[in-house]
């Protein structure tokens, strides 16, 4: 809890590649360009040469180091294989030319930075840590920029027409040489560039990875390097088994070791000076030096809890729900006094007291997370073991030497520079043996902030770059050891989730094995200056759909703002959004409450010298905490049970400059559609877009913000007093209401809720008379829209199997709101309605005279919406396809296996104000109606589809949702 030193870093030789060691430093390179090595040739056939910067061409052999801006190429027959620090290679087929441009990377975190050159042949590359971050991997080649995260790409460039292959992982993103830009972001899926030019993207097939794999497949009489073929016989006899104890290849890890550490006889915390034992061999000896201290800000639950937002409602265990500080809590800077560390892994122990309970907490030597379990005795002496992974069984100490137990501790903690953040649980039983009993929760838990507020007069540079900061945003500790287990040998497993803002009750519904498999943006964040984190804009999104039909339960969580400045200090503050259904047969709850930055004991909210860390919470100090809202409390839930908080240190993981992202100011118009559950109406009703203007999505990339306008209607006349909804999300066209979006790039952006609870106009119904009702002014909207690319493959419980569109000129997505609404014809005056996990679909609109007029087409892609199936609510997708004859503006839509069940509709053109519109009522056992619209690509101005489905089968079954497809 004390600023780091600038570490050494220290290097050794393994086999030819150079392993680094360093704590807190990126691995840059400190000698002339041409002699840095950045990695190895750990696999060579012949005819693979390398040419370093100013050097001579010569044959590359096994073991070769590859070093800075050498150029790799082979011949006919030739390859090779080159294995970077960090794990990723690039294996390089015949006639091919490879160059590694820049490589940056910081073995401790992770992070970095690989660009290559990839000028001619065939490759395949397999990503190491670099590739997990997002614009960590960049290749280029003439045709245009690749970029590779977390997965296997093979790049074939040895034809007329390149092609770029995901094999595995997360994503491609393309930028080609006249701009377009491409994202492949599904497995299976390749990038064909034409001799155009053009880029477009299709299923891969066996030619493809064909064309690949014989190019990089030895040739007869080639040994990988070997001066000679390996046999059985030479390989028995090569030393190999005795080296590993003649065990053969062992692949099972053991759980790692907990490190231990030991300080004893502290005096009393109040004391000015702290007793030290320093041992020997043999005896130990008492060394008293005086101590240093350091202020922490600790926070923690009271015995009630009444929220800012209805003070009639009193809490009775707010600690179990995570309601710390604010009127009934504690909410302090406390004084923690060190002293010296005689053995173990740590720098300095820091002692303090709270509220008469002692805590300790030692400082590590590395940055990170760990957990930990501590025991101190009557006789002064504190012991720690500690892990990354698990909280290791608490120390048993020999009475006799040490002392009897006093206390006993678990915990976890986030450091860095500058900068520790602390969930501190102390056993409420059995202290000293083998399983002290702990209550996470209630007044048992105890946080600790410590931090050096960022010096932003001093912060970056005018002539910098501006960045996109992405922050890793740890587990919120009391739902990792509520979800947790307890091991028999003492050991306790916390559940590490990416899920953010989630009420630790609602995470014990879920689950552990939901909330550890949540899928998450972490923290992105966008400058609007080099010099400080002033008007950045940022957003936090968790997401998970788990399971299908009636076993199904999804959560999603999101927060956007902007930084600003209060009092001279950089904070934030923004609005809770999201929702979630625990099951099927309940009412979903719609996220509400506030969000922000907490300060440190100097009043800082930002820590670090770069701004490195931060702590995302309610904003406990106004008792102003989450809030989870139903239209009908499930079983077992009260009122109390919706209030909550949680905890979030944050880390910075990696910085990339704006330039490099693609970010495209642009308008698109689609449709949407949601199921809406209302206090007004016994069962869900079905509402829908059915024209392309009721959808309008505007991009601002130079606000960094986004708007969205969205109209459905009751295509069905399922509600008696209202038409249709009118929702409003994001920033306005001249800047207002910034806080409410954020637009990082083409694939990473959110909105919620546009502009304020008391501004009416963002927020109406249609209530059948022709009169809009709007939303009731004192009273909050919480609505949210997110892209279906921010969230990644969490939504692939309903989208296995299915044919996704993967075209990136379509955007679609998930949105949901909670809205109060007060009209006389409503039953007693009121209304609130819910969606949860609606869906939407966007492009650029053809206008209907621009279409063809002679020849067809046929698209294929998905269908994805909400299902109401007798008293069940879920999501489910499916198939869909479509032709259309534009000669006779005529044409059929079919939406196949879409919750086990098959529609189709026989389209023809409606006329329509702008865009196109071409839809037909559903024909056989089912009633309703498919809307579709042809929308540009980046070929032709028909290259895609979107559109909408709002249908029912008998009176139990109905569904509505989008649909996208692509030109086949």
């Amino acid at each position: 809890m004390r600023k780091v030193s600038s570490p050494i870093t220290r290097r050794r030789r393994l086999g030819g590649v150079r392993v680094f060691l360093s704590a807190a430093v990126l691995w840059m390179p400190a000698m002339p360009a041409s002699a840095v090595e950045v990695g190895v040739a750990a696999a060579v056939n012949s005819a693979a040469f390398g040419t370093p910067p100013g050097g001579n061409r010569t044959t590359k052999v096994l073991g070769d180091n590859v070093i800075y801006n050498e150029r790799i190429e082979t011949s006919t027959g030739g390859l090779v294989q080159v294995l970077l620090v960090d794990g990723s290679t690039f294996t390089v087929g015949a006639n091919s030319d490879l160059v590694i441009d820049e490589f940056v990377y910081d073995p401790n975190a992770g992070t970095g930075k690989l660009v290559a050159s990839f000028s001619k042949g065939v490759a395949r590359f397999v990503g190491g840590k670099l590739s997990k971050n997002q614009g960590g991997v960049t290749v280029k080649t003439p045709v245009g920029t690749i970029g590779i995260r977390g997965g296997i790409a093979n790049l074939n460039l040895s034809g007329n027409n390149p092609t770029f292959s995901l094999l595995f992982g997360k994503e491609l993103n393309f930028l080609g040489t006249n701009g377009q830009h491409l994202r492949v972001y599904e497995s299976g899926y390749t990038l064909n560039v034409n001799q155009l030019g053009a880029a477009s993207i299709r299923r891969t097939t066996q030619e493809d990875l064909g064309q690949v794999q014989s190019a990089m497949t030895s040739r007869n009489g080639q040994r990988g390097g070997a001066s000679r073929s390996p046999t059985d016989d030479s390989v028995s006899g090569s030393g190999f088994v005795n080296s590993n104890s003649g065990l053969g290849l062992i692949s099972t890890l053991p759980r790692p070791k907990p490190e231990v550490v030991l300080s004893t006889k502290f005096s009393d915390v109040d004391d000015t000076l702290i007793n030290i034992n320093q041992a020997n061999t043999e005896n130990a000896e008492t060394e008293v030096e005086t101590s240093e201290t350091t202020n922490v800000r600790v926070l923690r639950a009271g015995t009630t809890y009444s929220p800012s937002f209805n003070s009639s409602l009193v809490i009775s265990n707010p600690g179990n729900q995570g309601l710390i500080g604010g009127p009934d809590g504690t909410d302090m800077t406390a004084t923690f006094k060190s002293g010296k560390i005689f053995s173990g892994n740590s720098k300095a122990l820091y002692i303090g007291s709270v509220g008469g309970d002692p805590v300790y907490i030692f400082d590590p030597k590395n940055n990170g997370l760990k957990y930990f379990s501590q025991v101190s005795t009557d006789q002064g002496n504190v012991f720690e073991n500690y892990s990354s992974s698990y909280v290791p069984a608490v120390p048993l100490l020999n009475g006799t030497t040490y002392g009897n137990a006093k206390t006993n501790a678990q915990g976890v903690m986030v450091t860095g520079d500058q900068f520790a953040a602390a969930a501190y649980f102390l056993a409420t039983g059995q202290i000293g043996t083998s399983n002290p009993t702990f209550n996470y929760g209630g007044q048992d838990v105890i946080y600790l902030l410590y931090g050096v507020g960022t010096d932003f007069s001093s912060f970056g540079n005018a002539s910098d770059p501006l960045k996109v900061r992405s922050y890793k945003l740890y587990s919120d500790p009391l739902t990792m050891f509520q979800l947790g287990t307890s091991n028999s040998d003492g050991s306790f497993q916390p559940v590490t989730t990416n899920a953010l803002f989630v009420n630790p009750l609602v995470a014990q519904d879920l689950g552990a094995s939901f909330m550890s498999n949540v899928s998450s943006t972490g923290l992105l964040m966008i400058e609007d200056s080099p010099t400080t984190l002033d008007n950045a804009k940022f957003l936090a999104s968790s997401f998970r759909i788990e399971g299908t039909g009636a076993s199904q339960k999804s959560m999603i969580s999101l927060g956007v703002g902007t930084i600003f400045e209060e009092s001279g200090v950089l904070q934030t503050s923004f609005g809770r959004r999201g929702s979630h259904r625990t099951s099927t047969t309940q009412s979903s709850a719609v996220y509400g409450g506030a969000v922000g930055t907490e300060a440190g004991p100097d009043g800082g909210h930002f820590f670090g010298s770069n701004a490195q860390n931060l702590l995302l919470s309610g904003e406990v100090e106004n008792a102003d905490a989450y809030s989870d809202s139903y239209l009908n409390l499930p079983s077992g839930t009260s009122s109390a049970d919706t209030v909550s908080n949680t905890v979030h240190p944050a880390e910075l993981q990696t910085e990339y400059n704006v330039s490099s992202l693609s970010r495209t100011s642009r308008t698109l118009y689609g449709y949407g559609a949601g199921m809406v559950e209302s206090s007004e109406n016994t069962n869900p009703v079905a509402f829908s877009s059915s024209k392309p203007d009721e959808l309008m999505l505007t991009f601002n990339a130079g606000n960094n913000s986004l708007l969205a306008t969205l109209n459905i209607t009751d295509r069905q006349a399922q509600d008696s007093n209202v038409g249709g909804y009118t929702f409003k999300f994001g920033t306005e066209s001249d800047g207002s209401g910034a806080s409410r979006s954020a637009f990082i790039d083409d694939d990473n952006y959110a909105a919620r809720d546009s502009k304020t609870p008391t501004d009416t106009s963002a927020t109406l119904i249609d209530d059948l008379g022709g009169v809009n009702v709007p939303h009731v002014a004192d009273d909050n909207v919480n609505s949210y829209m997110v892209p279906n690319t921010l969230v990644g493959d969490a939504d692939n419980a309903i989208m296995s199997g299915v044919n996704e569109c993967t075209c990136a000129f379509l955007e679609w997505g998930y949105w949901g709101t909670k809205a109060n609404f007060k009209n006389a014809n409503f039953s007693g005056g009121e209304r609130t309605d819910y969606v949860h996990l609606g869906t939407w679909v966007a492009g650029s609109m053809t206008n209907s005279a621009d279409l063809p007029t002679t020849g067809s087409a046929t698209y294929a892609g998905h269908a994805v919406g909400n299902v109401v199936n007798g008293s069940d609510q879920y999501l489910a997708a499916g198939n869909f396809n479509m032709s259309l004859d534009f000669q006779y503006r005529t044409g059929t839509a079919s939406v196949s296996n879409f919750d086990g069940k098959n529609f189709s509709a026989t389209l023809s053109e409606t006329t329509v104000s702008s865009g196109n519109l071409f839809n037909g009522s559903v024909s056989g056992a089912f009633s309703g109606e498919i809307n579709t619209s042809v929308v540009a690509g980046p070929s032709t101005n028909h290259d895609g589809v979107i559109g909408s489905f709002n249908v029912k089968e008998g009176s139990t079954w109905k569904a509505t949702g989008i649909v996208a497809g692509q030109l086949q």
